[in-house]
């Protein structure tokens, strides 16, 4: 019998003790490498474009440094592409505005239609277009472009306000990107092979625990759910930074596939149990061990590597162990890594066609329902301002577009940052103006008060995605409060009009998403860790058929998985604050979540072992052992479709009684394997039936989880 069953090593979200905030606080707040570097950057990049304005007395001078904020970023190269796609958008945003009031200035009623249609289409192009934000940006600075006419209605003037916008912008975009590549920079490049590195050295930390020495515990598992997203974006950088890298993009995308690939065998080598390994697997995951450190060596020292030659050693044996399959795998893999490293190596990357928007963009509802629920909000707010004629309020306008997102959890979510964000400014900037602004008489002594705000946020602002926009509010709040003109100031009125008018669109848009083609996060939640649940019951028989493609099969649907779970986790995050049902309940409800989804994983890589076995196993094996293969692997892809259902739909199904097809199986493998002539052969099936043995289990306490 198997040894116990083990989880998937992933850290589960579990409630904190003490106060909920200050533990969220103390752990977006922590330092990380490279965030005080990248603060001190955007300090330096405020206080220049601070100087400039204030020097050259450009116009709106808290715009421009709060732009700095908005381009901040931690690596170089990633900075200059965002400044790119900003400084387009922001072109292409005030030219759309400026032709369209030529003949819509004094039509009210045509410039509120106009109006309308560009936040619908900016909000369209967000969910649809390749390059999201441009779009998104283009459809914000047009609709409030569109408002100039209420606030200046002397066409030169307004005319010669939004051409202002332009230089008042992009000092603020091209600032930050100097400086990063100026100060400190950091090379996309060397970040991307670290982050290689860093998966190779989890998979020799894998292979040293499973042969009984101490490594540090759960790295194959964490990289293996990070997937590829961050390592393609750094490749993308790499290749800005160094255009010579682009003759190697083959060989750099093939290299962190197998990254991939590697760690997340050594994550299914992590939930395997960890019985000691006979004599022939000992040697071979020493075998692996060695060559993983040959890879990661010559990625870090940047040399190449002599291809792999055959292994002189022990024939594969002891295949009456779950482990391997997975041993074969990175064999495979490790091998691969040694010949993409190789200096003669020539690697032919799949080419992907090109495409402006995403595959479903036009035969998806969701996206356009999404764009008029947006529109319709910021129509709401822009009637309310003129009804009441409080044109100070204009910010609850850009709230509805920037807070807007896909379902009512992630727009709550965003909508407290933002609130959250510009209180925690307003508050740094009374305080300033209380105590700290009726003394000052020079320039010097409003630098150093910027800088020290900048420093807050842009710590906030360098932090991670469930916390960086808070930064960007506390940073336009302050600056609005500290920067209004070109001598000492001190009005409140500005900052009391903002906070309205974010109050205001936060209400809006809140109840418009509510009660509006309503998308709730807790439900997309099941319904996401269900669309993981039915691509591992499809990949339940990738390992049983013959077809040339089912290798690429496993990849795909592997990825889709990764996605899927990923996904679920994110709408877990962010159903935390959709209103409705009572806190326990939805605490209760992702608690739940979490615990599935973990053990959904742990199938999931003990799966992916099977699936990588060689495709001409299954139809190589004896009529009837090779039927009964494929009756239990029919058997586990129902199983993970009954439970997709329970979990889209709380609809409970029967699922076949797996241990019954798993003693079938099991007595036709020892019927069968004394008379296979290959003993490679043989020791894939008995490798094969020992992961069934680890798969029944999982997928029992799986369907308990739902059962429950």
């Amino acid at each position: 019998m198997p040894t116990q069953t083990v989880a998937l090593p992933l850290p589960v979200p579990r409630s904190p003790e003490g106060n909920p905030l200050v533990h969220f606080l103390r752990r977006e707040l922590a330092p990380f490498p490279g965030r005080a570097i990248a603060t001190v950057r955007v300090v330096v990049a405020c206080v220049v474009v601070l100087v400039l304005c204030m020097t050259l007395r450009i116009p709106e001078p808290h715009l421009s440094v709060w732009m700095v904020t908005r381009v901040a970023m931690e690596e170089s190269s990633e900075s200059l592409l965002t400044g790119i796609v900003f400084l387009v958008a922001l072109t292409l945003g005030l030219a759309l505005p400026l032709v369209l009031l030529t003949f819509a200035t004094d039509q009210a009623w045509l410039r509120f239609c106009l109006m309308g249609i560009m936040a619908a289409l900016g909000l369209f192009l967000r969910q649809t277009f390749v390059i999201g934000a441009l779009g998104f940006v283009v459809g914000l600075i047009g609709v409030v472009g569109m408002t100039a006419p209420d606030f200046v209605p002397i066409p030169e003037l307004m005319v010669r306000g939004l051409l202002w916008l332009w230089p008042v912008f992009a000092l603020g975009i091209a600032a930050p990107v100097a400086t990063n590549l100026l100060i400190a920079r950091t090379d996309p490049e060397k970040l991307l092979v670290e982050e290689l590195a860093a998966r190779v050295r989890a998979t020799e930390d894998a292979v040293a625990r499973h042969l009984g020495r101490e490594s540090e515990q759960g790295g194959a598992a964490r990289l293996a759910a990070a997937g590829v997203a961050r390592l393609l974006r750094l490749l993308k950088s790499a290749e800005v930074a160094h255009p010579s890298l682009g003759a190697r993009h083959p060989q750099q995308s093939a290299l962190i596939t197998l990254a991939d690939l590697l760690v997340t065998g050594a994550a299914a080598l992590e939930v395997l149990p960890h019985a000691a390994p006979g004599g022939d697997e000992h040697a071979r995951l020493e075998r692996i061990a060695q060559r993983c450190s040959r890879v990661r060596r010559a990625l870090e020292d940047g040399t190449g590597l002599e291809r792999a030659q055959p292994v002189d050693g022990p024939p594969a044996r002891g295949g009456t162990s779950a482990v391997f399959a997975v041993v074969v795998e990175l064999e495979h893999v490790v091998d691969a890594m040694q010949q993409a490293l190789a200096p003669d190596a020539v690697v032919v990357a799949a080419s992907e066609p090109g495409r402006l928007f995403v595959p479903d963009a036009f035969t998806n509802p969701a996206y356009v329902r999404y764009a008029l629920k947006g529109a319709l909000a910021v129509m709401i707010c822009y009637t309310l301002q003129n009804a009441v004629d409080w044109p100070g309020i204009r910010t609850c306008l850009v709230t509805c577009l920037i807070v807007g997102l896909g379902t009512e959890g992630a727009t709550i979510q965003k909508g407290t940052l933002r609130i959250s964000g510009a209180a925690v400014g307003a508050a740094m900037g009374f305080l300033s103006i209380l105590i700290l602004i009726p003394g000052m008489v020079s320039i010097t002594s409003l630098v150093l008060l910027v800088a020290a705000g900048t420093a807050v946020a842009g710590w906030v602002v360098l932090g991670s995605p469930r916390i960086a926009y808070a930064g960007v509010q506390i940073a336009f709040a302050f600056y609005v409060c500290v920067i209004q003109g070109f001598r000492p100031e001190w009005h409140f009125d500005t900052i009391r009009d903002r906070l309205i008018g974010i109050l205001l669109g936060n209400a809006v848009i809140t109840l418009v998403f509510l009660y509006v083609w309503p998308v709730q996060a807790s439900g997309g939640m099941w319904t996401r860790l269900g669309s993981a649940l039915r691509a591992m019951a499809r990949l339940a028989t990738v390992g049983s058929r013959a077809e040339d493609q089912s290798a690429a099969s496993a990849e795909g649907l592997r990825v889709q998985a990764s996605h899927d779970f990923g996904l679920a986790q994110q709408l877990a995050d962010q159903a935390a604050f959709e209103l409705g049902a009572p806190s326990h309940e939805g605490l209760a409800a992702r608690e739940r979540l979490q615990r599935a989804a973990a053990d959904a994983q742990s199938i999931f890589l003990t799966q992916l072992a099977i699936a990588y076995q060689p495709r001409d196993v299954v139809p190589a094996l004896p009529g009837p052992l090779g039927a009964g293969v494929r009756r239990f692997d029919a058997a586990v892809g129902e199983s993970l479709e009954a439970i997709a259902e329970w979990a889209e739909r709380g609809a409970q199904r029967g699922i076949p009684d797996l241990r019954v097809q798993l003693a079938a199986v099991t007595e036709l493998t020892q019927e069968s394997v004394p008379g296979i002539a290959s003993r490679e052969l043989a020791d894939h099936v008995e490798a094969r039936l020992a992961l069934y043995r680890e798969l029944v289990p999982r997928i029992e306490r799986l369907g308990a989880d739902f059962a429950a």
